[in-house]
């Protein structure tokens, strides 16, 4: 990715993955319990640098809980 994106830019979870550290799995997963805004165009899934840091903020700690995301 060249540049960051903005809060508010459609990015896919690829992205996402790759900006927040998690996989694009995870987001999928996230995406269809309804845990993180996300949109489905076609066959690719799209959110936003504020949605998955909202998510984050939301998180918590249960389970595998990863402490080094913030």
């Amino acid at each position: 990715m060249a540049k960051k994106p903005t809060k508010n830019e459609l990015i896919t979870f690829s992205q996402a993955a790759e900006l927040y550290g998690f996989t694009a799995d995870y987001f999928q997963k996230l995406a269809r319990r309804k845990r993180i805004k996300a949109r489905k165009m076609g066959v690719q899934w799209f959110t936003t640098p504020a949605d998955v840091e909202e998510f984050i903020e939301s998180r918590e700690p249960v389970g595998v809980y990863r402490k080094d995301i913030k």
